[in-house]
């Protein structure tokens, strides 16, 4: 039997995301749904039809940023690990935060089709200056910057350091805060979907509660033991 070496590649590198993916899912939204748009039937693209796909993208992606978020405060509290490899854990983490900023792209992109609102690139950019509700679309706008940030930064860890991108990841929590705060006021069915808010806030409060209480317990105990 030979016994051959192989560089052993770190599991959260085999499946961490190549940088390229969101440069195509952008690619796609800004090329793709312009192109799309005037070739659909006439009953679809209706006088609502931009505020229909912009609230539904924006439900469905803040679900998916709700579930990022609590699956990376399961990931910190070692609860997942005896039942999903790390790995997996990870590559479940990373697909559901690009997925969340995807859709919040999209969510935001499709408003320059609304025939109510006059909208244009630099109302979706710049945060405080839109035609509708400025505050709290504004607050939205910032919390896909700092959603962006603290993904993107995963993959400078090792220029940065692991400490400094640790504390550029508790960002997360005021990008969820802000997502909340956007849905809630600017959203003009929040009534309905305050059972969805409701809950999302209730799971993230819960678990960093957990968390922190987690972190003092470890602390303990290593000191008991030191």
């Amino acid at each position: 039997m030979s016994n051959s070496t192989q560089p052993i590649v770190p599991e959260e590198e085999q499946y961490s995301y190549s940088w390229w993916v969101p440069l195509i899912i952008f690619a796609v939204i800004w090329w793709v749904i312009p192109w799309l748009i005037p070739q659909l039937p006439v009953w679809v693209v209706s006088e609502k039809a931009a505020w229909f796909l912009s609230r539904s993208s924006g439900a469905v992606g803040y679900l998916t940023i709700t579930a990022s978020t609590i699956w990376g405060l399961l990931l910190s509290t070692k609860l997942v690990k005896e039942f999903v490899p790390p790995a997996v854990s990870l590559a479940m983490h990373e697909w559901l935060s690009w997925t969340g900023i995807g859709l919040a792209v999209f969510h935001a992109f499709v408003l320059l089709y609304d025939s109510y609102y006059t909208y244009t690139v630099a109302h979706l950019l710049i945060p405080f200056i839109g035609p509708y509700n400025p505050m709290w679309v504004g607050v939205g706008t910032i919390a896909l910057y700092l959603m962006l940030i603290t993904t993107v930064t995963f993959y400078m860890r090792k220029t940065i350091g692991q400490k400094n991108w640790r504390k550029i990841h508790y960002l997360t929590f005021v990008a969820f805060i802000f997502a909340t705060a956007h849905g809630w006021m600017a959203g003009t069915d929040s009534l309905q979907l305050a059972t969805m808010y409701g809950v999302s806030g209730f799971s993230v409060l819960f678990l960093t509660i957990y968390r922190i209480i987690d972190a003092a317990t470890s602390k303990t105990k290593k000191k008991k033991t030191a």
